[in-house]
């Protein structure tokens, strides 16, 4: 019998078992496994001592482990099990993670294609939250056909990646002038001017009576991105930690937003290209 010094043997870091448990495993199989992997080889005993879990959770971890192929019986009495190497355990998850990816997909997209046609009003959607922004981002990008519109701060440029060698016209208004941003997104139809060079001279009797309650240093944080001109989002420079902006596709507020946009447009100085070649595909 083998007997467990617990107080010198290495504990599961939580960070290890929910990156099993995303790969497919479920936090029972995440910690049988990886303890097999300290042990190298070990008798039921030893696993749930060690994990301090219950007996009938390890023996069916066992089983759905050896299911799977990563866990191998060694010794028939006493039953003795070792773990499948981690380099080819994970890349077997990874496989079967894959393939139910692909599987999901096709049968989701084929969902999307036969989509029950509803009668629905031109509805305003609220978006929170980093994530929700994001994820809203990239699906208006990546469904753009024709023309993009945007506003976006630093942390947002790297979303420019899904216009990447597209035929899209695109207006961007950044927060400064890095001349970069054409050539590593490869944006080939770009437009690019800075906010910080705005001219508000003839502005100034709107302006005056709008009290916004945002600090002029929370003004880099203004994000706003109009798609094909039929679909809109903006989410505004507002100090809070947790973001929250609108979405839609109401005509209306698509076009009071574009109206917006090139009030401004017009008086930002050019940044990239010298001369822009408008109207070639549209």
């Amino acid at each position: 019998m083998v007997v467990l010094l617990k107080t010198t043997m290495k504990p599961l870091s939580s960070n290890l078992v929910d990156s099993l448990k995303t790969l497919g495993l479920t936090e029972y199989e995440a910690k049988v496994y990886s303890a097999l992997v300290l042990f190298d080889r070990a008798e039921v005993k030893q696993i749930y001592e060690y994990l301090d879990a219950p007996k009938p959770s390890v023996y069916q971890s066992l089983k759905t482990l050896m299911d799977k192929g990563l866990v191998q019986v060694v010794n028939a009495k006493p039953a003795m099990y070792r773990a499948t190497p981690p380099k080819i355990a994970i890349k077997h998850l990874t496989e079967i993670h894959r393939s139910a990816e692909e599987m999901a997909l096709q049968e989701l997209e084929e969902l999307e294609e036969s989509r029950v046609e509803q009668a629905l009003p031109d509805m305003i959607w609220t978006v929170y939250g980093e994530g929700n922004i994001g994820n809203s981002i990239e699906e208006m990008l990546t469904n753009a056909k024709k023309t993009v519109k945007l506003v976006l701060p630093d942390a947002y440029l790297h979303y420019l990646a899904f216009l990447t060698g597209r035929e899209i016209d695109v207006e961007l208004i950044t927060f400064g002038t890095d001349l970069s941003i054409p050539e590593k997104y490869g944006l080939k139809y770009l437009t690019m001017k800075d906010a910080f060079g705005v001219d508000l001279t003839d502005l100034e009797p709107i302006l005056k009576n709008m009290r916004l309650p945002i600090p002029p240093v929370n003004i880099t944080r203004l994000l706003l991105v109009v798609v094909d001109d039929d679909t809109f989002m903006y989410v505004p420079p507002l100090p809070v930690q947790n973001r929250s902006g609108i979405t839609t596709g109401s005509p209306l507020v698509n076009m009071l937003a574009q109206t917006a946009f090139q009030t401004f447009w017009e008086r930002m100085p050019l940044v990239y290209p010298e001369q822009h070649k408008p109207g070639h595909h549209v």
